[in-house]
């Protein structure tokens, strides 16, 4: 064939870089790549040698003796080196394979060059190939034809054959030849590579079918006494995942995994998957998939690196590890250059201290919009994103209810809801419905009420999320709640195992404190705290008193006990509370007695809608705001017909305890119970404030007031005092008795009539019908 009718995929001499091994005697070399074209490949082998074959599938996953060892060595010895090829025949189309001459800079740096197929040869990790007489001497490269272009064909013989008389020095297909031939006689005569008595024959072990990936991972931990494995990349599939080879540490050999062949995956990050046109249907490949091939492709593949592997992924198939380069993590540089992105799965199995790097290269890479974030835009946040105020609530174990600095307490919308990012609290459950709380709901929201309710807390806002609520939907934001010298109130949730690291996609919005939140919930997994721990959880049990019955029968050693502590669970009123006493382990109504709090507003979604009195809701937000989840302490005086226990509630320790009756008389939020004024029930001190508030005319009293009717003076007839003998009939208590007058004509005429029924009936019983 003419070379006018050949299509040449490389010029006859030129540099290109190796950009991985296939044999002992085969190279894939890498071009320049052109803008918007991936860099050319081609597949270059040596002229006139040939190598041991390697292992595959057709060959029982079994090298031809000496196969590895002549890989290794050219593979250690110009993997991603440039080197000057020189063509000698090529196919005739791209991609074709292409036989040649590579030279490799020496490395005593005297500026001579290496023949690699020269110096593959003479370490015995190849033969030359000779064609008889008149090819050895004076055939042209062309004389390879006889192959098929196969270097795998026989016809290699001893090197003698050749003449060392009629060597012409100019032509270098000649002096090639010869030094082929002497490189040969060094071999055998060293007794090296193919020409030793006992080459090497590897034998590939394949993870799923000669062993479990599971049992590697515990292997290399056991024998390996620096908990590596040094591995080849034989494969990349993309960005963050690779076929390896186990290659050391020698311990590995007894354990039996040496030349295992397994899938690592990159710890930490995720990468655009490859697509699959074998797969029905095709899959194609994801955006810059490509690309992160690439990139790993020339700093990783066929480089023999120590590797750390942590675990497997959820089927078991795959190892999850950290492959350790000289120059820095490839998983850092893929972050970097917004090749992947962080994957928080296997995140969890690296060590703590190397996680934020990651998040500081993903962040960067958003911030530049590289590679997959070439769109990204910085979530938008309605409102400010930091928030300072009083929190007033806590409404579940990861939600509060804040109200900002400087914000008027006038509206229930006033009040700001905002739930801890990347942290996941048990799920409370619901009474209508039947559904219980999960274990350590309680236990969660309680500590996060001790933790923030009624005291200054800062919110950075991360992220906002739609959150269905039945027909309509919540625009819920999402923040680190920081509480005097606690940084964030979910890690310590987290820390105690009250609460979890919520498990977000790879392409969400997280809370900036990720790692430290994953690494709290690491311990408290070590340490087999709270959600953690494989004890049975013990179901709370409450002690209704709510109801009328209990209530009534209880109430009597809640009066005499004296002050107890309790915390208000809910206002029904600005005078009315549901309480838990955890002394008692048990819930009341609670209502401050002799005040009468104005009608608030009802709750939305209440069956009977009724107007609101003036100043009702006012009262109300004013009780939620003092007392609302608050630590109280009562003082319990009575308990009303429909089960309601009375009595005076305390706010506050120390000299800031006080009363909230006259808290709330004092603002004019509630009046006294006319009643009790007048039978003389109301404390005096309590009558006082509310005549201090009628005079400033505060709260109610600013109100038009309407005059009572003045009351008509009734004098009573004297009754004269008489003395009686009484007879004592029966005794109840120390001033309930019952008696009748002695000599009395009623009380005579009932004596003899219950001596005539004695003296027909008699004394003893007698059956009846039932």
């Amino acid at each position: 064939m003419s070379s006018q009718a050949l299509r040449p995929v490389l010029p006859q001499r030129g540099v290109a870089r190796v950009k991985n091994v296939l044999s002992g005697d085969t190279v894939v070399l890498l071009g320049k790549a052109a803008p918007g074209h991936p860099a050319p490949e081609v597949v270059f082998t040596f002229e006139r040698v040939t190598a041991p074959r390697m292992a595959s599938k057709a060959n029982s996953n079994r090298d031809d003796p000496d196969a590895f060892p002549a890989r290794e060595w050219l593979r250690k010895t110009c993997v991603g080196k440039n080197v000057s090829f020189e063509t000698r025949k090529q196919g005739a189309s791209a991609g074709d394979r292409v036989y040649g001459i590579l030279h490799l800079p020496h490395p005593n740096g005297d500026g001579s060059q290496l023949n690699l197929a020269v110096e593959t040869v003479r370490n015995g990790h190849a033969i030359p190939k000779v064609f008889g007489k008149s090819a050895s001497m004076g055939s042209s490269s062309s004389g390879n034809a006889a192959d098929g272009g196969e270097n795998g064909a026989g016809g290699a013989a001893d090197a003698t054959n050749a003449s060392d008389d009629n060597i012409d020095p100019e032509d270098p297909v000649q002096v090639y030849e010869r030094q082929l031939q002497d490189a040969h006689q060094e071999a055998k005569a060293a007794r090296v590579g193919v020409h030793s008595p006992h080459p090497l024959v590897r034998t590939i072990k394949n993870a799923g079918d000669d062993f479990t990936t599971q049992e590697l991972v515990e292997k290399i931990k056991k024998f390996s006494s620096t908990g590596k494995v040094q591995c080849v990349i034989e494969y990349i599939f993309d960005g963050s995942r690779f076929r390896c080879q186990v290659t050391g540490p020698p311990e590995l050999e007894s354990a039996g995994v040496m030349f295992g062949s397994f899938t690592l995956i990159l710890a930490g990050v995720a990468s655009p998957r490859m697509g699959n046109p074998r797969a029905t249907p095709p899959t194609t490949d994801e955006a810059f998939a490509v690309d992160a091939r690439e990139f790993v492709s020339t700093r990783l593949l066929h480089r023999e690196l120590d590797m750390t592997v942590y675990g497997t992924d959820k089927a078991g198939v795959c190892a999850v590890g950290t492959v350790h380069h000289p120059r820095g993590n490839i998983a850092v540089e893929l972050l970097k250059a917004g090749l992947a992105r962080v994957s928080d799965w296997s995140a969890r199995m690296m060590p703590p201290s190397d996680v934020p790097a990651f998040r500081i290269a993903e962040n960067n890479a958003k911030r530049a919009n590289f590679g997959v974030w070439h769109s990204y835009e910085a979530p938008q946040i309605s409102g400010a994103s930091q928030i300072s105020g009083l929190c007033v609530e806590a409404l579940t174990g990861d939600t509060i209810n804040i109200l900002p600095d400087g914000v008027s307490y006038d509206d229930e919308t006033k009040l700001k809801k905002v739930s801890l990012a990347s942290v996941r609290a048990p799920r409370a459950g619901n009474e209508r419905y039947g559904k219980a709380d999960d274990p350590y709901a309680y236990e969660c929201r309680e500590r996060l009420r001790v933790l923030t309710v009624g005291k200054q807390v800062t919110v950075n806002i991360h992220y906002e999320r739609e959150i269905p609520m039945g027909s309509n939907s919540d625009n819920r934001q999402f923040g680190t709640i920081a509480v005097g010298k606690r940084p964030d109130v979910g890690e310590v949730l987290i820390a105690e195992g009250l609460a979890v690291t919520q498990r977000h996609r790879d392409d969400e919005e997280k809370s900036p404190r990720y790692d430290e939140l994953i690494a709290a919930e690491s311990i408290a997994k070590a340490n087999s705290k709270g959600v953690h721990s494989t004890n049975e959880y013990k179901k709370r049990t409450v002690n209704d008193l709510t109801s009328p019955q209990k209530a009534k029968a209880y109430s009597g050693s809640l009066i005499r006990g004296g002050p107890v502590k309790g915390v208000v669970e809910y206002c029904f009123n600005g005078t009315r509370f549901k309480l838990f006493i955890p002394s008692e382990n048990c819930s009341i109504v609670f209502a401050l007695s002799c005040l009468r709090a104005p009608q608030a507003s009802p709750v939305p979604g209440a069956k009977v809608q009724t107007k609101a009195e003036p100043f009702g809701d006012e009262c109300k937000r004013h009780s939620r705001m003092t007392v609302l989840q608050r630590n109280v302490e009562i003082d319990c005086t009575g308990v009303t017909m429909g089960g309601v226990i009375t009595g005076d509630m305390f706010v506050g320790q120390g000299g800031q305890r006080r009363s909230m009756s006259i808290e709330l008389i004092s603002k004019g939020l509630a009046s006294l119970d006319r009643r009790k004024v007048e039978y003389g029930e109301a404390p005096k001190d309590v009558v006082e404030a509310q005549e201090i508030a009628r005079a400033s005319k505060v709260g109610l009293w600013s109100l038009e007031q309407e005059e009572a009717p003045a009351a008509v003076p009734h004098t009573a007839a004297k009754v004269q005092e008489q003395i009686l003998t009484v007879q004592l009939s029966e005794i109840r208590s120390g001033n309930h008795f019952f008696f009748h007058i002695v000599g009395e004509e009623t009380s005579q005429m009932i004596e003899e009539s219950m001596k005539l029924f004695t003296s027909n009936n008699g004394t003893a019983g007698a059956p009846c019908d039932a």
